[in-house]
């Protein structure tokens, strides 16, 4: 949940209740008669223009008249500034002429409330910071967690091993010239097919062209392949990922090489489309059986689309081998489904 959300639902249970008006976050409670009211004013965006203290209260004034006159009220007003860090010596300065300003550090939970100032608005005085303050703690408990389910063991043994491999390469030479990756384990027709050196289906899936390479497949791999592991656990997870992995090596042979001998091939990206194969099943298995889903986050038709435009773009990019990246995406589902089988009659 984000600050803004929270704030108007403490200030909900404050006794506020939110008026419309314009584009205005203006929250209003009814005291003895009278009309109290609050506006937020989040964060400047960089880019964005920050309004004056003077327009706002000329604006302000302006919608007090016409609340007076709607409710038939007397109205008072707060301006609540939300700010990423403490306020400036300028802000401070420009703040003197109105005492009817408090300004809020969201980053640290902090009001500031200075001498000129009035000192109370219905206690929001002394509970907004520890509101700030338990939701602060809230976030950061959240953030832990989302950071522990993102950090699963193997998939980030996975990912650690793919850039170790990536840095000694680099420190050696040019991870971009094919001629260096096929004498370091990268797949060609000459060595897998003709020598017999088949390991190769296995060292390639950790040996990656350049630094954009490397990058992009991690990336995608830590995002999703924590899913697959808390799915089916870590041993299962390993052995889809590299079953998968070789799968779309394999694929890859057949087709691209069998096509082109000259090509050298590498790349984790056959295992990663067999992570999204497996994701995929899983989807799938929840809906026919009616279950809870398990990749929420994603859903049937975001996996459909992820796939796709992963697809999509190697059959219309250069230097892409879309068989590898076929054939780990099939093996991944099936192999996904050979697990969950396994598994259900243990």
């Amino acid at each position: 949940m984000e600050f803004t959300e929270a704030l108007q639902e403490f200030l909900f249970h404050q006794g506020f209740q939110r008026i419309k008006y314009d584009s205005k976050i203006l929250w209003g409670k009814d005291t003895n008669g009278k009309l109290s009211l609050l506006e937020i004013v989040p964060p400047v965006l960089p880019g964005q223009k920050k309004m004056s203290l003077e327009q706002r209260d000329r604006e302000m004034a302006d919608i007090e008249r016409q609340i007076m006159i709607k409710y038939q009220k007397k109205v008072e007003h707060l301006l609540l500034i939300l700010r990423q860090g403490a306020p400036d010596t300028e802000e401070r300065k420009e703040a003197e002429s109105y005492p009817d300003v408090w300004f809020f550090d969201i980053k640290a939970g902090q009001l500031y409330i200075y001498e000129y100032q009035k000192s109370e608005y219905y206690n929001l005085e002394n509970d907004l910071e520890p509101f700030t303050q338990k939701f602060l703690q809230k976030q950061a408990a959240e953030e832990k967690k989302e950071l522990h389910q993102i950090l699963t063991p193997v998939n980030t043994m996975l990912v650690l091993i793919n850039v170790l491999v990536f840095a000694v390469l680099s420190f050696f030479g040019d991870t971009t010239n094919a001629e260096f990756m096929a004498a370091h384990g990268a797949m060609d027709w000459v060595d897998i097919v003709e020598k017999g050196q088949y390991y190769r289906l296995f060292t390639s899936m950790f040996l990656h062209f350049g630094a954009d390479h490397l990058l992009q497949n991690m990336l995608i791999l830590l995002l999703i392949g924590c899913r697959l592991e808390r799915i089916t656990g870590k041993l299962a997870y390993f052995i889809i990922y590299i079953g998968a992995g070789l799968a779309g090596a394999v694929t890859s042979v057949i087709f691209t090489l069998g096509a082109s001998p000259n090509t050298v091939g590498a790349g984790a990206s056959g295992a990663i489309f067999g992570v999204m194969g497996g994701l995929l099943f899983c989807i799938l298995a929840d809906l026919i059986q009616k279950k809870r889903h398990r990749v929420e986050e994603i859903g049937l038709t975001g996996m459909i689309f992820m796939v796709c435009s992963a697809l999509s773009y190697g059959f219309f990019s250069n230097g892409v081998d879309n068989a590898a990246h076929i054939g780990g995406l099939i093996g991944g589902f099936l192999l996904t489904m050979l697990s969950r089988l396994l598994c259900k009659n243990k």
